[in-house]
């Protein structure tokens, strides 16, 4: 049935009821994605006319339909504050944090491994564990179900299927926001690290804007974190897997020019490389290109920059920034988690001069601080030292190599 405009609204309750004459029972309404058109407004100026035609739709099928039997509303989103329910008070609730249907939202772990036999590659488990898995719904450990069908789907062929079936408005508007709090609970974030917020299952389109923290709640039900309650409504948050890992690195760079991708992968690929000049090269089109002066005052807003391009590796290593090392805090330490890759410790400097001799010193000067603070102490195999001097959009990189 489609409806032109909201009088047409008035139909429904007959169309129940005349369901129910030929029937002979009062039929069952199925509602699914109620929070997509609301969702698809947020930030628009047709927000407020969507909602209205909702408050309406929703009063006369649920609350002024006495030819109805019973209601099934599902979405991705528990929507409060809109008023769209408005004089409903029967209305049973169940999210990812109630026990009722925990495990009936995806494909537990022995699910999983019988999908791959019977699909003929059980040797696929793993994989499939990596890229898919990480939820927890009520009392139940989840795997992504759409994403998992199509990853056989494509031959067992792994990317960001899930993540392709809506817009990422809401996570556009968290980083669009971003203040150094929440810049520092992405940088940890990618990293594989947990954050712990206050999480509400029931959000408000309208808090998304001006408090980043609801931000949290809608990014929880909505898959891109995962959310392990530790009590008093405080969760532990997570990306739940490499799937997500990827629509985060790609949400935070596809803003910028093409050409500030290609040298934040060429930053990463010279310093596995050890090659000196392209990190230098890579570092001077980063930041002549994308950062103003005015955001780089000091070692900090550095380490921030360069650490969120690092999670451009998604998995491959543990980044981490101002990490407790040997005799102190090193600026940015990449922990491989393959001995495929070095591992790689980093040291920044500040330069205050436009002397070519002074920003080699400061180089040198990190170099040192590496090996006289033991950074690497906890690494193991091989390692690549770097110890970079930076002034305004200039760099200096010094080089050397352990076998630990």
């Amino acid at each position: 049935v489609y409806f032109e405009d909201a009088r047409a609204l008035d139909s429904i309750p007959a169309l129940c009821q005349m369901l129910e004459q030929h029937h002979g029972v009062k039929p069952i309404v199925l509602i699914d994605e109620y929070d997509n058109p609301i969702n698809n407004a947020f930030n628009k100026d047709t927000y407020d006319d969507v909602m209205g035609f909702l408050r309406e739709f929703y009063s006369l099928v649920l609350k002024s339909n006495p030819y109805m039997s019973f209601a099934v509303v599902t979405g991705v989103m528990q929507i409060a504050k809109e008023s769209i329910f408005s004089g409903l008070n029967n209305l049973a609730v169940d999210n990812i944090f109630s026990n009722n249907f925990d495990e009936r939202y995806g494909f537990t772990e022995p699910e999983v491994k019988d999908l791959c036999t019977y699909y003929g590659h059980p040797e696929k488990f793993e994989e499939a564990k990596e890229w898919y898995d990480g939820y927890r719904f009520g009392d139940a450990d989840i795997y992504n179900p759409w994403s998992l069908l199509m990853y056989i789907r494509n031959k067992f062929k792994p990317g960001t299927y899930w993540a392709s079936t809506s817009g990422n408005d809401i996570l556009e508007t968290f980083l669009d926001g971003l203040d150094d709090r929440t810049y520092g609970d992405l940088v940890a974030l990618g990293n594989g690290k947990t954050v712990f917020k206050q999480i509400y299952p029931s959000v408000s389109m309208r808090d998304v804007g001006g408090d980043l923290d609801a931000v949290y709640s809608i990014m929880a039900v909505a898959g891109y974190l995962n959310a392990v309650p530790e009590g008093d409504d405080i969760y532990s948050l997570s990306i739940p897997n490499r799937e997500m890992y990827k629509v985060f690195y790609e949400n935070v760079t596809r803003p910028l020019k093409m050409d500030v991708r290609i040298a934040m992968r060429k930053f990463l690929d010279s310093m596995e490389r050890k090659d000196v000049q392209g990190v230098e090269d890579a570092l001077f089109t980063l930041f002549a290109d994308s950062f103003p002066a005015t955001l780089l005052k000091d070692e900090g807003d550095y380490q921030l920059i360069l650490a969120t391009i690092a999670l451009g590796r998604g998995g491959r290593y543990d980044v981490g920034i101002e990490r407790e090392a040997g005799n102190g805090r090193a600026d940015i330490i990449m922990r491989r988690n393959s001995p495929a890759y070095p591992n790689i410790v980093v040291e920044l400097k500040k330069s205050r001069s436009d002397d070519p001799e002074d920003l080699e010193k400061m180089a040198e000067e990190g170099l040192r601080q590496i090996r006289t603070r033991e950074y690497y102490r906890s690494l193991k195999g091989k390692t690549y030292l770097y110890g970079v001097s930076l002034q305004n959009k200039k760099a200096k990189v010094l080089f050397e190599e352990m076998d630990l």
